[in-house]
């Protein structure tokens, strides 16, 4: 079947490649929603997502249409690429956290992600709290197939089930480390450092070929694959273009590795000025840089790189509780009018600024910002003006709007548990003499208890809705 036609199934359903086109039906009885429209914020662009141009309803089908950039592969194809490849595409997907970034289930099968060398990836399908999504596994046992599959070409379905199953055939230190992470950020660095040993070893490969042959560096990593070209004729007119893209691929391949170790060395030693020469050197995108710093918890770096991954950013300081740092923050030049409001706003969050909290209201659309400002007003005991935030929530983004109204019930609960210990505390102290005195202690002991269930029950909630979001 030639890849204009190429049938690729995941867990709800079977993408059908048409050209430039990817092309998903399911059954209608799989959704939950009223209203087709209420797929349409899956319309949204997103960098790391292919771009959903159409969803429309067909009979009993709900017809998806993705648009594929120019060349791109399917992941499915990877283990087909050489060693250098495979690990930086591991370690792109590790980088982009899109799970954890995202309000959406995403799907990890390999069948879903599109790529092309050397760090770019892709992902297809994103499911909302209406349409289908597999939930059998955890996203930690995906990723560890993910990346197992990426680095050993071992089938993705049997490794969710068994994630040994890929050391059998490659018996291998870091794949050891890889099965056995007990959490994404552990696995995070263990594709970082198998990344990091295959650039480095390639690129001792690289300059041992120099050495010997005198030629270029490129062509000590591209010659393989030329001479494989030459040898089954397809170096004619018509084929030039290819010719030249293999060779400018290598190069970017050889440039990148020549840099590597200068670039983490520059990292670990806090070098960050050196570290970003030494990317830009190695032709890394602003994205990946800005990612690379946030790696190392260097906001104000990855700001100063790329001011369009503020939301990110900020979402990543939040996330390692090291929102305080977001008073500090300062933006490039370059950065948009819009931009810098969104920080203004961000700061007032922080400073719990509530004159600008509820003048900026009215004109927030942003969900993670929604999020955050009702997260401020709960955390001074503002539920009013937190209520107020929810429902405008409601209408951007559901699972946000559901997180923020568990947290609201179980900020709720507390203060009944707070009021019932008090309640309890007095009647405790109640003069013995009073005939009455253990019937009351009975009474406030009960309706504690009470509370105290209703607090748990709140707080199952939170947990519940905070998965969703990615919170």
């Amino acid at each position: 079947m030639s890849k204009s036609n190429q049938l690729l199934n995941i867990e709800v359903g079977t993408f059908k490649r048409q050209g430039n086109k990817l092309i998903l039906e399911l059954n209608h009885n799989q959704f939950r929603y009223d209203q087709l429209s209420e797929l349409n914020e899956l319309k949204q662009a997103d960098a790391n997502f292919l771009q959903l141009v159409n969803v429309v309803e067909q009979g009993q089908k709900v017809v998806l249409t993705y648009t594929l950039p120019d060349k791109v592969r399917s992941l499915k194809e990877l283990p087909q690429e050489n060693k250098a490849i495979r690990s930086a595409i591991a370690k792109e997907i590790m980088a982009q956290k899109v799970v954890a970034d995202s309000q959406y289930h995403i799907a990890l099968n390999p069948a879903n992600l599109w790529y092309y060398p050397m760090q770019h990836v892709w992902y297809a399908y994103r499911a909302n709290e209406l349409m289908p999504y597999d939930d059998k596994h955890s996203n930690l046992a995906k990723y560890k197939a993910l990346i197992l599959f990426c680095l050993t070409g071992t089938p993705y379905e049997r490794l969710l089930s068994n994630p040994k199953e890929a050391l059998a055939k490659h018996p291998d230190d870091y794949l050891q480390q890889v099965a056995k992470a007990t959490s994404l950020n552990e696995l995070t660095e263990v594709v970082n450092g198998i990344e990091d040993f295959v650039s480095y070893h390639e690129w001792q490969e690289v300059e041992t070929a120099q050495q010997k042959t005198k030629q270029r560096l490129w062509l000590s990593v591209a010659g393989v694959a030329i001479v494989a070209v030459l040898a089954v004729g397809l170096v004619h007119k018509s084929d030039e273009r290819k010719y030249q893209s293999l060779a400018n691929q290598n190069q970017a391949q050889v440039t990148r590795l020549k840099y590597s170790n200068q670039i983490q060395m520059a990292l670990n030693n806090h070098q960050w000025s050196k570290a970003k020469k030494a990317m830009q050197k190695a032709n890394y995108s602003e994205t990946r840089q800005a990612q690379t710093f946030l790696k190392y918890k260097q906001y104000q770096q990855a700001l100063n790189v790329d001011p369009s991954q503020l939301n990110k950013i900020i979402n990543t300081a939040y996330d390692n509780k090291d929102s305080s740092q977001v008073a500090d923050w300062q933006l490039p030049t370059k950065a948009t009018s819009k931009q810098k409001d969104q920080l203004k706003l961000e700061k007032a969050i922080v400073n719990y600024d509530t004159n600008t909290l509820n003048n900026q209201l009215s004109f927030t659309t942003n969900a993670d910002v929604l999020l955050r400002m009702g997260q401020a007003f709960l955390a001074h005991n503002d539920t009013q003006d937190a209520q107020t935030v929810q429902t405008k929530l409601a209408g951007v983004n559901s699972p946000k709007a559901k997180y923020l109204k568990a947290l609201l019930s179980l900020n709720a609960a507390k203060k009944e548990v707070s009021d019932a210990q008090k309640k309890l505390d007095d009647a405790n102290k109640i003069d013995g003499k009073d005939k009455d005195k253990d019937k009351k202690v009975d009474s406030a002991k009960s309706d504690l208890k009470n509370a105290q269930s209703d607090q748990s029950a709140a707080q199952d909630k939170v947990d519940k809705a905070k998965q969703k979001v990615g919170a």
